[in-house]
């Protein structure tokens, strides 16, 4: 990847001076997803008050930092304001051994903790919240513990993503979850995603023929713009998962997607739960560097 260019830092309009500051600038999130911390120091004499802002972006796709010094004095921000900026690539790729490791310390934890609360709702009853909650709940227990905790969602990102498909022409996606080596504890992402499904109904008496029975057929579909769950298993091209708000409205239930069969539209991607040393905290600071 190559490596970030400095953005225009639109230092005239004075955005370091807001509290909180207006940042990222619309440079930076025009680059996709991010996050973003901040830092203020302030050193003053008899005459004035020198600002110090540090501030620090990670876009949640490509893992990449940048981190923006801003200082200026008080009485005079715009003639006095000046800028630097450090930019951090992504995080090494992590081996197969890796991702197995990581599997064996958290998938078994997120599937279980996922799958006690089917059945309730938790937090405001979204999807993400269900994932997000169970990491914060297990990251606790983990330090607890003495262990390095697993890394919190950023936003859609919810760790090393290891699968993502397109809605396939009939066929084309078989395979793919055993070749991604999909497990349970993984976390799923769809996006624009519509799944159809036929499916049989209850018998039903035949009116006016007396003990004659029949299967009436269905289809059942299931549209999703944005949806988050936990992997509880694979059975061939069908990912069967813990969901909230999917197929129970506001609540926690067991769903099954066929990747191969049924999914119409839209994309699918699949995170492996990894520690939050991959990659690091989001920290506004300069490190040591002037």
């Amino acid at each position: 990847m190559a490596q970030q260019q400095d953005f225009d830092l639109a230092l005239h309009t004075k955005w370091f001076t807001k509290e909180p500051p207006a940042f990222p600038l619309p440079c930076m999130k025009a680059l996709g997803p991010c996050t973003s911390t901040y830092n203020w120091f302030w050193e003053q004499d008899f005459a004035d008050t020198t600002k110090t802002l540090i501030c620090a972006v990670r876009w949640t796709d490509t893992k990449a930092i940048t981190k923006v010094g801003v200082k200026w004095k008080r009485s005079n921000p715009t003639g006095t304001v000046t800028a630097k900026q450090k930019h951090y690539p992504a995080p090494a790729p992590l081996s197969e051994e890796d991702l197995d490791k990581a599997h064996g310390l958290y998938g078994a934890n997120i599937a279980t903790w996922a799958e006690e609360t089917v059945g309730t709702t938790v937090g405001d009853g979204e999807c993400w919240t269900l994932i997000h909650r169970a990491l914060l709940d297990l990251a606790d227990t983990y330090r607890q513990y003495g262990k390095e905790p697993p890394l919190i969602s950023q936003g859609r990102s919810h760790g090393y993503p290891i699968l993502s498909l397109t809605a396939p022409t009939v066929g084309s996606n078989s395979g793919f979850l055993q070749l991604a080596d999909v497990r349970r504890g993984d976390i799923v992402e769809l996006k624009s995603a519509h799944f159809q499904f036929v499916k049989e109904e209850e018998p039903v008496k035949v009116e006016g023929q007396w003990g004659k029975w029949q299967k009436g057929a269905g289809e059942k579909n299931i549209r999703l713009s944005y949806h988050t769950a936990v992997v509880k298993g694979v059975e061939g091209d069908t990912v069967v998962v813990v969901e909230q708000n999917g197929s129970v409205q506001g609540g926690v239930g067991v769903e099954r997607y066929d990747l191969c069969g049924a999914m119409r539209s839209g994309c699918v991607e699949v995170y492996r739960v990894v520690g939050e040393g991959w990659e690091g905290a989001l920290v506004a600071d300069w490190e040591g560097d002037e």
